[in-house]
């Protein structure tokens, strides 16, 4: 039986899609009570739990006396250093936890083989994992990194959330700098499920190659929902 959506929470949906699309701008106040009953047509009960959603999502901030404020809901990466997406994620503010992980060696595909600089036949540990965030579901992601520099990391499966850190503690690996192709893409149908969106969703793709002393050493894949999550890039120089 289909669930049935109630109305404070249709318009709770609604009100989120108009922030994440820029129409009510980050640092702004949504407008007041009334003018919301009137501009969606419901009851100023049903504007309230809206609100109260929102604002448990971090969304908007509800100020006695003042108004709702909107609030900055995307986790920043700044890709002028070294970091991690869940290390940006922590740094919001949010609580990164992992849903699932399974870590397995496989042979090294020609595409790894070229991008790790790897000898024929050698092996790769790849790490999967859906991270969470608050909670909820905001990115999978896919690890690939030499066995020969991560030996026995199988039995550390489902122990660590944060890979970069993870590395240095256990294994004595600084990443030291990355590169990096982003892009966008609609979520497939696996991808929509995982993360509890609908087919069809922005995602933003990282597709990284790690290195550590001038040699590569992992290659990272990341599709995380785009409405949560934006990149920070400073560019010197006039280049022609």
């Amino acid at each position: 039986m289909k669930k049935v959506e109630l109305a404070y929470q249709k318009i709770y949906g609604l009100i989120k899609n108009e922030i994440e699309r820029g129409n009510y701008p980050i640092g702004t106040f949504l407008p007041i009570e009334a003018d919301l009953e009137e501009i969606y047509k419901v009851s100023r009960t049903t504007i309230r739990k809206a609100m109260k959603l929102l604002a448990d999502e971090e969304y908007v901030e509800i100020r006695q006396g003042r108004g709702t404020m909107v609030l900055d809901h995307k986790a920043q990466q700044d890709f002028n250093g070294v970091t991690s997406v869940t290390e940006s994620l922590r740094n919001k503010g949010y609580e990164v936890t992992t849903q699932s992980m399974y870590i397995d060696i496989i042979p090294a595909s020609v595409k790894l083989q070229s991008q790790l600089k790897l000898r024929d036949n050698e092996e790769i540990a790849r790490i999967q994992r859906i991270q969470l965030a608050d909670g909820k579901p905001i990115c999978i992601m896919n690890n690939y990194i030499p066995y020969s520099l991560v030996p026995e990391i199988e039995q550390y499966n489902g122990k660590f959330s944060a890979l970069y850190e993870f590395l240095e503690k256990n294994y004595q690996i600084m990443i030291e700098n990355t590169e990096d192709i982003i892009y966008a893409a609609a979520a497939e149908l696996y991808e929509a499920q995982v993360l509890n969106v609908t087919p069809g969703t922005s995602l933003l793709y990282i597709d990284r190659i790690c290195y550590a002393k001038e040699k590569p050493i992992c290659r990272d894949e990341v599709k995380i929902i785009g409405s949560r999550y934006e990149v920070r890039v400073c560019a010197f120089g006039r280049k022609k």
